[in-house]
């Protein structure tokens, strides 16, 4: 038994398949839940994921409401409402990130 767990929410494949957004919710003993969006490679030796956007996901009353959408193969964009934002990384790799 770890110290965190986390649910898988969804997977949004690149418009080529070659990179994966992965959208999850993590609780740790002793924080706060947090909504996070990896990025990783589908295939190949290097594709361990990348936390590029963090959100509280603390109010049990009011559940984040996250999309992610590719638009193009090297940019993404996730829109969070009602969500206070923890963590933002713009670029992995040659990919850009974007928050709206």
């Amino acid at each position: 038994m770890g110290l965190c767990s986390e649910e898988h929410i969804d997977t949004i494949a690149s418009p080529t398949g070659h990179y994966q957004a992965e959208v999850v919710n993590k609780e740790c003993v002793g924080a706060s839940p947090v909504q996070e969006v990896f990025l990783r490679r589908a295939e190949g030796l290097m594709n361990g994921r990348t936390a590029v956007a963090i959100f509280d996901a603390s109010n049990s009353e009011k559940p984040v409401d996250l999309t992610v959408k590719w638009r193009g193969e090297h940019r993404i964009v996730i829109t969070a409402h009602g969500a206070k934002v923890w963590s933002f990384q713009p670029n992995w790799h040659d990919v850009r990130v974007m928050e709206r």
